[in-house]
């Protein structure tokens, strides 16, 4: 039987009205939908001359079959010559950096999708190999090498390509056991499938093993829900990642694929969020914020424990680097000047690298006062404090004259309990972390100051 929200997880019906809608989540600031054209006055990628490390992601659109839930830029095909020659620009993109970074360690390499397990071993060796001649690519101990993969068409002869490439985080895309979900969602994905994946990459020396799941998904329960965790704990993945479904439509066109009425409620969505972290507490996991979990020897929950927690476009991460550069279709770079992303679609990608090497179209050049605010999101969002007296060092001002307003906007979260605040620093409380999204949001001066058509996440 599903809870009541009368007061779930202490969560009352009144918090929720008032704060569980649409915020954004924050992995960058400002937020990806402030982007504009780029100009000649946008060059954030100046600044990759003075870093002194390096993270790289690399977008893979490609995936063999369509999941209806999935929200990412991808490309569904059989055709595997559409791989081939996008890697061809890939490299290409790739050498157009090879004049404007400096020559430093990458200390954190992500392949994301699409479907980055869709390329060939033989495509994988050459992209790696092709990065490795422009980047100083250094696999091994102290530096993350991560690659998202699809249980269902992942072969364990990939996995020891993988390895040997230096790779040593393995990211499954699991989202629901239950065999009527996944038949709602267009996935059918066996525990058998993710065991023997799971137990083989552990002995071929991954260090981490993460799943990633979705709650709120159509013919979605808390008793299935239950049924997936207990599945899941099994097999004690290092960290796990626990989404919540967004219902957007009108968006991705192959939700409309999707029953709506076989969603879950509001409501009922919120029990499962609840009861998730429960049940993953429960059994060890540490709860580190919004949806990411990790046992207590990963690093991602050593970073949390000793304040060094980021977060960037895939969410909670540890980023121990100075820029993070795209590669891709759709893929967001960063510097401490700002930002910029690539062109979303594969043809006009492609005619982008051929005519100027580069694929970018629009970003943003961060002010002082976009620093200012970047940091303190990110305090709030990774560290769940800000301290006050820092805050005031950045901005050269009392922190209640410059930041009257977001104290007005911060009020009713301190008269609900969500943060306290004393002389040195606003800390947000153990139920505020439900609501770490709003809290930043309050420093969020394009929310607040501009208009947008953008439609975010719900935050529970």
């Amino acid at each position: 039987m599903m809870q009541t929200m009368s007061n779930v997880g202490g969560l009352s019906e009144n918090l929720l009205s008032r704060y569980s809608g649409p915020c954004p989540r924050y992995t960058s600031y400002p937020t990806a939908d402030r982007f504009r054209p780029l100009d000649g006055s946008i060059k954030p990628w100046e600044a990759l001359q003075d870093i002194r490390s390096l993270s790289l992601y690399v977008h893979i659109p490609f995936c063999r079959s369509l999941c209806y839930f999935c929200a990412c830029n991808k490309v569904i095909t059989s055709q595997y010559g559409l791989a081939s020659s996008y890697l061809d620009n890939l490299l290409e993109e790739a050498r157009w950096y090879r004049d404007k970074v400096a020559r430093v360690p990458v200390t954190q390499l992500h392949l994301g999708g699409g479907t980055p397990t869709f390329l060939s071993d033989g495509d994988m060796r050459r992209l790696m190999e092709g990065l490795g001649e422009i980047f100083e690519l250094r696999p091994g101990n102290g530096v993350e090498y991560s690659i998202e993969a699809d249980p269902r068409t992942l072969e364990l002869e990939t996995l020891d390509t993988l390895r040997d490439l230096g790779f040593n985080r393995l990211s499954l895309g699991v989202q629901d056991f239950d065999i009527e979900v996944q038949r709602s969602i267009n996935r059918i994905c066996s525990a058998d499938q993710v065991t023997e994946l799971t137990v083989a990459a552990r002995e071929r020396g991954f260090e981490s093993i993460s799943y990633d799941l979705i709650y709120g998904l159509p013919k979605q329960n808390l008793n299935s829900l239950h049924s997936t965790l207990d599945k899941v704990l099994e097999l004690q993945p290092d960290r796990i990642a626990l989404y919540h479904y967004a219902h957007l439509p009108h968006r991705f066109k192959a939700q409309r694929l999707i029953d709506t009425d076989l969603i879950p409620s509001a409501a009922e969505k919120v029990a499962m969020q609840l009861a998730a972290v429960e049940h993953l507490g429960h059994a060890g996991y540490e709860f580190l914020g919004m949806d990411h979990f990790a046992r207590p020897g990963d690093e991602l929950a050593k970073a949390s424990h000793a304040g060094m927690l980021q977060r960037n476009f895939q969410g909670y991460t540890l980023m121990p680097a100075d820029a993070l550069v795209g590669l891709g279709a759709s893929a967001i770079s960063y510097s401490r000047d700002g930002f910029w992303q690539n062109l979303h679609r594969l043809k006009e990608y492609a005619q982008a690298i051929g005519e100027r090497g580069n694929a970018s179209c629009r970003g943003w050049f961060l002010s002082a006062e976009d620093q200012l605010r970047q940091w303190v999101i990110t305090e709030l969002m990774c560290r769940l404090r800000l301290d006050k007296r820092e805050a005031e060092r950045r901005a050269g001002a009392s922190f209640d004259t410059y930041f009257y307003e977001e104290l007005q906007r911060l009020q009713p979260m301190f008269n609900d309990g969500l943060i306290y605040q004393d002389e040195n620093r606003i800390v947000v409380t153990e139920q505020g972390r439900w609501f770490v999204r709003n809290v930043a949001s309050a420093f969020d001066i394009y929310l607040h100051n501009q208009h947008t058509d953008a439609q975010y996440s719900r935050v529970l």
